[in-house]
């Protein structure tokens, strides 16, 4: 939020960024089991396919794995803030077949 309302320096290089990744779909049509909110920190850790992967295996934790792929993103030496939050969804496609 700081980035998007200062370093005007940096924005004049685009070196910094302050427009959101937005995209839009039809959950009823997706289905999806969760959804990853994070800051840069994990993306600079993890690709987006990485990341799914790890969570998928962890959705059982009790904090749906969020907490743990921090930790992992530390390790992996992200120098950055790091803040992830999983939303688990009741009615995913997984939860239906069982």
């Amino acid at each position: 939020m700081s980035r998007s309302l200062g370093d005007y320096p940096l924005k004049n290089l685009n070196v910094v960024i302050p427009d959101p990744d937005i995209l839009t779909f039809d959950l009823d049509k997706l289905q999806p089991e969760f959804m990853i909110l994070a800051s840069d920190g994990l993306w600079d850790a993890f690709s987006n396919e990485e990341a799914v992967r790890f969570i998928k295996e962890r959705l059982d934790e009790p904090h749906f794995g969020a907490k743990s792929i921090v930790l992992q993103s530390f390790y992996r030496g992200c120098p950055d803030n790091i803040t992830v939050m999983v939303v688990k969804f009741r009615n995913s496609s997984k939860t239906e077949e069982q």
